[in-house]
């Protein structure tokens, strides 16, 4: 199991310590930091710089991740680009969050069909490139994919879907991260290790609104109420043999470059 983190965490901690990227990356490296984990959006603002990072750290590509909206457009094959960079950049996955629903929408069941159709298209797709295409449980009201149900629809309708496995998404109607592990375990290729408090750290630690108007808030990882010892001890049973992607969005941006190395270090500590 190798450690990645978020390119966009590690950019945004970087901006607020006033230092380079480059310099970011290599301090992370020393503690433990192997790959980086980098969104489509921030490829396409940034590719050169992302490219020349690469190079001159030697850091690698754990894999990509992308917004669409299927639900309008299932015919959309953008992620085709998606999937030959991440292979081209070395990484062994993508993760695709195919598209909203409005609350109400008499076209939701349609909107959800034509999902399906797009996730079909981009798995398919993904097998022929030898990438792991995926979904996640999204931490949104409005992603039909973000309860444990919800998730289980989209993988048990799309043939050779894997789960990008998140850790502390499922608190958006507050169901247990354990049952779920047990229930997607078999489907996982990568892991997204979030954890979860009840207050934030730091004044400036962004919450999330449940579906029932409860706040939650980003934690280092492993200083927590997320399970993460027992999800990392049955990865390890299990023979794991995927990555673990540390997740800081929303933490304090001045903390930022702090709580990602806490974070490796943590994981470095209780996977060894």
């Amino acid at each position: 199991m190798k450690i990645a983190a978020f390119y966009e965490n590690i950019v945004e901690g970087a901006r607020a310590a006033g230092i380079s990227l480059e310099t970011a990356v290599r301090e992370l490296m020393q503690e433990g930091l192997e790959l980086l984990y980098i969104s489509g959006f921030a490829y396409k603002d940034s590719a050169d710089e992302i490219e020349s990072l690469l190079k001159s750290t030697g850091i690698g590509v754990e894999g990509m991740y992308m917004f669409y909206n299927f639900g309008e457009d299932p015919e959309d094959r953008s992620y085709e680009e998606l999937i030959d960079t991440t292979k081209r950049l070395g990484g062994t996955n993508v993760l695709l969050i195919p598209g909203m629903l409005q609350p109400g929408d008499p076209e939701n069941e349609k909107k959800t069909d034509n999902m399906i159709h797009g996730m079909r298209r981009a798995a398919a797709y993904g097998r022929e490139k030898g990438i792991n295409v995926s979904m996640e449980d999204f931490d949104g009201p409005d992603a039909p994919f973000c309860t444990i149900d919800g998730l289980a629809y989209f993988l048990n309708h799309v043939p050779g879907l894997t789960c990008s496995f998140d850790t502390g998404n499922f608190i958006m109607e507050h169901e247990d991260e354990m049952q779920a592990f047990e229930l997607f375990k078999d489907r996982i290729c990568t892991m997204h290790l979030k954890d979860r408090a009840k207050e934030g750290r730091y004044p400036d630690v962004r919450s999330k609104a449940c579906k029932d108007g409860a706040l939650e808030y980003p934690a280092v990882v492993g200083q927590g109420y997320i399970r993460m010892k027992e999800i990392l001890d049955r990865l390890k049973e299990m023979d794991y043999q995927g990555n673990l992607i540390v997740e800081l969005y929303d933490y304090s941006p001045a903390h930022m470059l702090e709580g990602i190395r806490e974070s490796v270090c943590w994981v470095k500590e209780n996977i060894s």
